[in-house]
């Protein structure tokens, strides 16, 4: 029974041994990493002086008209037509107004 006891603490102490060998050698290894000033320097990227940012491609507009034929923008005067945004009417000159039936399922 004591040399069961005696391999068990011999073991343990090993363990423990290599566990703190370990933790020595690797704060060792990452204190150079740490002292440099800078580990991962930024790309030098250098921009063409001609160089023009593309944007982003404008949105789908609406259709003039829905899957029903009901105009976006219709005459407050009545007349016949319509358009997809608020022009003057082709037939009388006014300001076409906002058709709230054209969101309407």
């Amino acid at each position: 029974m004591n040399t069961l006891k005696i391999i068990s603490l011999f073991v343990v102490l090993v363990l423990g041994l290599s566990c703190k060998n370990a933790e020595s050698k690797s704060s060792n290894q990452s204190s150079p990493a740490t002292n440099t000033q800078n580990a991962n320097p930024a790309p030098n990227i250098q921009v063409p002086e001609n160089f023009t940012p593309t944007t982003a491609p404008p949105q789908p507009k609406d259709p003039p008209q829905n899957a029903k034929g009901v105009w976006h923008f219709i005459c407050a005067k009545g007349c016949e037509g319509g358009a997809g945004s608020a022009v003057p009417c082709p037939k009388c000159g006014t300001q076409l107004v906002h058709n709230q039936a054209y969101h309407q399922q």
